[in-house]
């Protein structure tokens, strides 16, 4: 029974070709833009996240419960203190990364300004900051190294190039002042938030530099995924045995960042709102449509012994395969966009990257492939499909067979 009124509501569909098609690409249109800004939105804060936040305070980060509140060298914390091997052990951890970071007053000839001070361990972290693709010139530090990086802001502000010296002076740890000449090895591009405004050690050199050996101003834990975040912290936490030790999730150290991408996110999701009335308003145009065109036809049917209840069955199913016909080619024909630009992200220029910098962002645009963005906007559309249906249910349940063929 099922299957023969399948095959006449799939009849009646295509008995209006031009209403069919146009309401199948009322859907398409909708969909293509829905997933397109939405996995370009996702895409946008999971870069940004993997790409700065976690090179720079880490999915996960271990600092001196002082530290939190007072960024300075006098609060940070003795390596021995951090069990680095079982946490590296953790399943879904991808690195635990010791940091030396402060500040100093770097100048060069008449010119003068304060910038921050990192020391890394470039053996590990040149892969992690992807600083050979960041090099604009010169060369990338070594694990020994006394030379330093900057980045190309500094390098415009400073007029200099490689090979050129900088005056770095600073405090060091427990009062011990920090001071030295330190020759340009590289200059890099980081054209985003605090990073870009960074000069660069090896670890050994600036502890050497800062009077505090064996010390480390916060360690950063990253992950395989950023969904196993709250998994991984809740794993790390018991860890941390000393009680002056804190561990602290990204979204914890930066939590006007995370506001900000949720209101962007909420932001978003008002555009796909609106995107989404649009089709309500297609499926439910649709639908009168259906009803007034086929209403002599549904009296008919009725007066003929066909119960109602099967005739709002069958326009019930005619309206679900042309929602699934606009939920199939809508995600089909996103694919090979987002495929494309998750692969090959674009660089922004001009304002726009101009724009994405000072919010903290780097300048790219990409869209992801995130399954359950496929899965919950094709659900939406079916339930827009269903509740737009109740119109002609309600009409249909109210038959009356005589009027019907009155009107016509």
């Amino acid at each position: 029974m099922l299957k023969k009124l399948i095959n006449l509501a799939w009849r009646n569909i295509w008995r209006n070709k031009r209403r069919a098609i146009i309401t199948s690409l009322s859907i398409v249109a909708s969909l293509f833009f829905v997933l397109f800004m939405r996995q370009m939105q996702l895409w946008t804060y999971d870069y940004n996240i993997k790409n700065s936040v976690s090179n720079y305070v880490g999915y996960i980060q271990i600092t001196d419960s002082a530290y939190v509140d007072e960024k300075i060298i006098d609060n940070s914390l003795d390596a021995s203190a951090i069990p680095t091997e079982t946490i590296e052990n953790l399943e879904n951890v991808s690195g635990v990364y010791p940091r030396m970071q402060s500040g100093a007053l770097v100048s060069t000839g008449i010119k003068s300004k304060f910038a921050g001070v990192m020391g890394i361990r470039p053996e590990t972290d040149n892969k992690v900051l992807k600083l050979q693709r960041k090099l604009a010139e010169g060369r990338l530090l070594s694990d020994n190294d006394t030379d330093v990086l900057i980045t190309e802001k500094m390098a415009k502000y400073y007029q200099v190039h490689v090979g050129d010296t900088l005056v770095l002076i600073g405090q060091g740890f427990q009062g011990y002042t920090a001071a030295g000449l330190y020759n340009i090895k590289g200059i890099i591009r980081f054209s985003a938030g605090d990073l870009s405004n960074m000069v660069f050690m090896s670890l050994p050199e600036s502890q050497r530099f800062l009077s505090a050996p064996d010390r480390f101003t916060h360690y950063l834990i990253n992950i395989e995924d950023s969904q196993y975040l709250n998994q991984v912290a809740a794993q790390v936490k018991p860890l941390i045995k000393d009680e002056p030790l804190t561990a602290r999730t990204w979204e914890e150290v930066l939590p006007g960042l995370k506001q900000g991408l949720e209101l962007d996110s909420n932001s978003g999701l008002l555009i796909v709102g609106i995107l989404y009335m649009i089709v309500a308003f297609g499926m439910f145009g649709t639908i009168i449509m259906l009803y007034n065109e086929r209403q002599f036809e549904f009296g008919v049917l009725n007066a003929i012994g066909m119960h109602k209840k099967t005739l709002i069955l069958v326009t019930q199913i005619e309206l679900t395969i042309l929602s699934l016909i606009g939920i199939v080619v809508g995600n089909l024909a996103s694919l090979p966009l987002l495929y494309h630009l998750n692969a090959n992200p674009i660089e922004l220029t001009g304002n726009a990257a101009k724009g994405m910098i000072e919010q903290g962002f780097e300048p790219y645009m990409g869209t992801g492939l995130y399954t359950q963005v496929f899965i919950n906007n094709s659900v939406i559309i079916l339930v827009i499909s269903f509740l737009a249906s109740f119109y002609i249910v309600s009409k249909l349940w109210k038959l009356n067979p005589l009027n019907a063929m009155r009107q016509n």
